[in-house]
């Protein structure tokens, strides 16, 4: 199985279309035909079942309605069990005669007319009587010696009956010889009652009656028209009474594997008869012997659903078939940029930077998409070219901090055979001043490293001071502000706050009566640690101000006027300092300066954390 995944995934890989595709296939239409296939199984479940309780409802109306028309004629023969009319005319003894016969059958057809004038009871047919005499209403012509010996085989005299009404299976009618050729009508069912004498249990008669297969199918016709079913009606021992199906009539029986099954089942059920489903409802009926069998195939009890079932697999097979042509069309509209977009990029990579896109040739989010791509190309390259300068900036700046440290180097090896001489003809003072500027050339070189600590930094602004004190006496004071402990483990740039301290003795003592006073204080923040140098010097005006930020910003530039004697100082200056914290560190802000003529000038470094075990990586 995890082969055939891995194979699937390598195949999918390969091309977009293909992803496109297997996505529409697992995240829409397998879905959809699963959630399509679940509805329609539920739904055509929920119309079997409602089926089965519709067919059931028809089946009881069926039943109810064959049943009423036994009731009626059982109602008939109740009626004229024991007639004075029919009793005055069995008694009699015809003895050939007739035409006297043939008027009296008339005259009872005329009587029966009367009883029921609006001809919705069930009439009596023939009547059996003793002797073999025959009174037939249907066809008083016909020869009574025939009828006689059939209304005997059907049980005209049979004792064992009693006066019970027995049912013949369906036949022919035996009481005429008129045929219409439609053999529904030609077709009855016969019902055979012997007529007892009330009293003394003497048989008089027997009625016959026959009732048309045309008149019971009327009964549920329309219910077979409308569940698409069909419809068998059978007595007691199988034999067919009635059925919805011709050729079911046309044979005189009901297939014995219908009837078998019919004696197995209670009430509804689904069965399987000729390959072929159906729902077959049995239902005895409750004034006669009968057994009402209704048998709907699925197929039709269904039909709406799966009629909408394959109009939506159909419009299923529609919507397979707009969505390839989607596809092909979303290749061609986007995919074709894309592979534009995919071909530049592999340009890119083997270090074609100019390898721009036509966004011209798209509209909409595409051509939006290249246009920023190309965008990003140029940035690319005006960020490799910054980075390039950067680089030969930070380069220029390391050999500028080298060159400065080749002089002190060598002065610094010279101050130490000053102190040795001081010493050996007693002046002390000029050793002390000298080891101080040893001490100070000594910490700027360093192990040869631009990152120390920031413990070093400050010794080195101390040995300066103590060199300008040597200097300038009482006319200068110092004020350091630090918390060792904070500071601990942080690192700096070197040669960083001496240059700035430098530049309070250079610009802040001109001009002044009072003792400069300067103070260096350092502050660890959250995120950064500051310095703020300080003094009281002569300050600047809001011009030299403008002008002296202009350089910090941008390097050396022309002054103008009084303003070019601040072109003197260190050689590095505020604006290598703030150069050198940008390339370093990354911090853009590193330096600040602000200053009010008469009252002093404020000087402000801000870098980024460093710690002493991570300076390598910088």
């Amino acid at each position: 199985m995890k082969g055939i995944w891995k194979s699937l995934r390598e195949y999918m890989d390969r091309s977009l279309r293909r992803q496109l595709v297997f996505y529409l296939m697992i995240g829409v239409l397998l879905p959809l035909t699963l959630v399509t296939s679940v509805l329609f199984i539920k739904a055509r479940l929920e119309m079997k079942n409602q089926a089965m309780i519709n067919i059931k409802q028809r089946s009881q109306a069926i039943a109810r309605q064959v049943d009423e028309l036994v009731a009626n004629v059982w109602s008939v023969s109740d009626g004229f069990a024991y007639d004075e009319e029919i009793e005055e005319i069995i008694e009699k003894d015809y003895n050939g005669r007739m035409l006297e016969k043939w008027k009296d059958i008339y005259e009872l057809n005329g009587y029966f007319l009367k009883t029921d004038p609006l001809g919705k009871k069930e009439r009596i047919s023939a009547i059996y009587i003793k002797d073999q005499a025959v009174f037939n209403f249907l066809d008083p012509y016909k020869n009574d010696r025939e009828i006689a010996e059939k209304m005997e085989e059907l049980g005209a005299a049979d004792k064992s009956s009693l006066s019970m009404m027995r049912w013949r299976p369906l036949q022919e009618n035996f009481l005429t010889d008129d045929r219409s050729g439609n053999i529904r009508k030609d077709n009855v069912v016969t019902g055979v009652r012997r007529i007892l004498h009330p009293f003394t249990g003497i048989w008089l008669y027997t009625q016959f009656y026959v009732i048309e297969e045309q008149k019971i199918y009327q009964l549920y016709a329309d219910s077979v028209t409308e569940m698409m079913g069909t419809v068998f009606i059978i007595d007691g021992n199988g034999a067919l009474i009635s059925s919805s199906d011709e050729n079911t009539l046309k044979t005189g029986r009901v297939p014995e594997e219908l009837v078998f099954m019919a004696e197995q089942m209670i009430s509804e059920e689904e069965i399987t008869y000729q390959e072929t489903d159906y729902i077959m409802e049995i239902r005895q009926l409750e004034e006669v012997d009968w057994r009402l069998i209704t048998m709907v195939p699925v197929s039709a009890a269904t039909s709406t659903v799966d009629k909408l079932f394959k109009e939506i697999l159909v419009s299923m097979v529609i919507c397979v078939i707009l969505c390839v042509l989607i596809i092909n069309w979303i290749s061609r509209r986007f995919l074709q940029p894309v592979e534009v977009l995919d071909a530049s990029m592999k340009d890119v990579y083997d270090g074609n930077l100019e390898a721009y896109v036509k966004p011209d040739a798209y509209s909409g989010e595409i051509k939006s998409m290249m246009t920023y791509y190309n965008a990003m190309l140029v940035q690319i390259n005006y960020f490799i070219k910054e980075q390039v300068e950067s680089e030969k900036k930070k380069k220029e700046l390391e050999l500028e901090v080298l060159m400065g440290q080749i002089n002190p180097h060598f002065l610094y090896n010279t101050l130490e055979n000053i102190v040795w001489k001081s010493n050996e003809v007693g002046r002390p003072d000029i050793g002390r001043l000298a080891a101080s500027l040893g001490r100070l050339y000594r910490l700027s070189i360093g192990n040869g490293e631009t990152l120390v600590s920031i413990q070093q930094e400050v010794e080195h602004v101390m040995a300066y001071i103590n060199i300008q004190k040597n200097r300038y006496k009482e006319r200068m004071e110092f004020e350091l502000r630090v918390n060792y402990e904070e500071i601990w483990g942080y690192s700096m740039i070197k040669l960083t706050l001496q240059p700035v301290v430098e530049n309070c003795f250079m610009y802040a003592m001109e001009g002044i009566d009072h003792v400069l006073k300067i103070r260096m204080s350092v502050k660890v923040l959250e995120d950064v640690i500051r310095f703020d140098i300080v003094d009281n010097g002569s300050g600047m005006s809001k011009s030299q101000l403008q002008e002296v930020r202009k350089q910090i910003e941008h390097g050396k530039v022309d002054l103008e006027g009084g303003d070019r004697k601040r072109r003197k100082g260190t050689g590095i200056g505020l604006y290598s300092v703030k150069e050198r914290i940008s390339i370093y560190t990354g911090y853009k802000n590193g330096l600040s300066i602000d200053s009010k003529e008469g009252m002093g000038t404020i000087v402000t470094i801000t870098i980024s954390k460093i710690l002493e075990k991570d300076k390598n990586n910088q």
